[in-house]
């Protein structure tokens, strides 16, 4: 009986964290991305994959765009469905570097992004 308890414990545990593992995104290395290519792969790569409005980086400061590609990707426009696995870095890099709390925040769509 105890077995059984151990293995269904050791299951249950498995089954609830594995998937939150599985969809982590490793960041480590994106100050090496392209912005350019996170621009273009934020606006336009991911609205082709997700009909919910794509948010502005303006929207959110550094520490609440980290959070969100770590922990909360279900915070993200359609869950985080249409960001490319290779496209992550540079898609962070772009809203890192123009989130709310920079001097260089990004607060409108930009025209070249239709």
């Amino acid at each position: 009986m105890k077995r059984l308890l151990s293995l269904t414990l050791i299951a249950t545990f498995a089954l609830m964290t594995l998937p939150g593992l599985a969809l982590a995104w490793n960041l480590a290395g994106f100050e090496n991305a392209n912005k350019e290519r996170g621009q273009w792969a934020w606006f336009t790569g991911q609205a082709q994959q997700c009909n919910e409005p794509i948010p502005v980086p303006g929207a959110h400061t550094r520490a609440e765009w980290q959070e969100i590609f770590t922990t909360a990707k279900d915070k993200l426009p359609c869950g985080g469905a249409g960001i490319n696995a290779r496209a992550v870095k540079h898609i962070f890099l772009f809203v890192h570097e123009h989130a709310a709390d920079t001097d260089s925040a990004m607060n409108q769509k930009p025209e070249s992004c239709g």
